[in-house]
């Protein structure tokens, strides 16, 4: 042993729950419109490495996240849909975001109950500031 204490456990997975969101959050985050087809979304996803994007209207403001799970769905169901479907038909009604002051726990609890892999981040006035996914948070926990 070099003598040096180091938290784990419970005690560690608790302290990070605690920290705010802007710490895990990747931003700024790959926005789309509700407009943009589901074939070119899905060609952002395939050019940038991502498997979300967030969905924002004309002044920013978020809108929801489209997961790549969503696209590939709509895609099984019918394939011509990409070239012509939007990717508000495929959007919650209600978007899964955090306030950009929240905790990761928040995000965490959001992720849990609104059975998403990822959240938007917005400011007060609801613009879209980072995205958190269900990595970022495995990241988080594995350094």
């Amino acid at each position: 042993m070099d003598g040096r204490v180091t938290q784990s456990g419970p005690e560690r997975a608790a302290g990070l729950a605690w920290r705010q969101i802007s710490e895990v959050m990747s931003a700024p985050p790959y926005c789309v419109r509700p407009s943009t087809t589901l074939g070119d979304a899905l060609a952002v996803m395939v050019r940038e490495g991502l498997r979300h994007l967030v969905v924002t209207d004309e002044g920013g403001r978020c809108v929801g996240v489209l997961a790549d799970r969503a696209v590939v769905a709509a895609w099984a169901a019918e394939p011509a849909t990409l070239s012509y479907r939007r990717i508000s038909s495929v959007l919650d009604r209600t978007p899964a975001v955090v306030a950009a002051e929240a905790a990761v726990v928040d995000a965490a609890r959001l992720m849990r109950t609104a059975c998403v892999d990822a959240v938007a981040v917005v400011d007060a006035r609801g613009v879209a500031v980072g995205v958190v996914t269900g990595s970022d948070l495995v990241a988080l926990l594995a350094r």
